[in-house]
C-alpha cells in the first residue's frame, strides 16, 4: 500500500512541476511582451516546456534510483 501512495505522490509532483514551469515562463514571456512590445511569449513558453521536461526527468530518475536502492538493500540484507 505504501508503494501506491508513493506513486500517487510522484504523479502529482510531475503534474505540478510541469504546469508550474510552463505557467511561470508563460507569465514572464507575456509580461516582457507587454512591457517592451516584443514577441517573445512563444520563446518563453518553449523554454517553460523544456524546463518542465528536464525537471520531470530528474524527478523520475531520482524516484527510480531510490526504488533500486531499496531493492538492493532488501536483497543483500545489509545496513547502510
Amino acid at each position: 500500500m505504501r508503494e501506491v501512495f508513493k506513486m500517487i505522490a510522484l504523479i502529482t509532483q510531475i503534474g505540478i512541476t510541469m504546469l508550474s514551469s510552463v505557467f511561470v515562463c508563460g507569465l514572464v514571456g507575456y509580461w516582457i511582451d507587454n512591457r517592451f512590445e516584443t514577441h517573445t511569449f512563444l520563446i518563453f513558453l518553449i523554454l517553460g516546456v523544456a524546463g518542465g521536461y528536464r525537471a520531470v526527468y530528474s524527478l523520475v530518475k531520482q524516484f527510480i534510483g531510490q526504488k533500486e536502492d531499496r531493492k538492493e538493500h532488501e536483497q543483500t540484507g545489509s545496513d547502510r
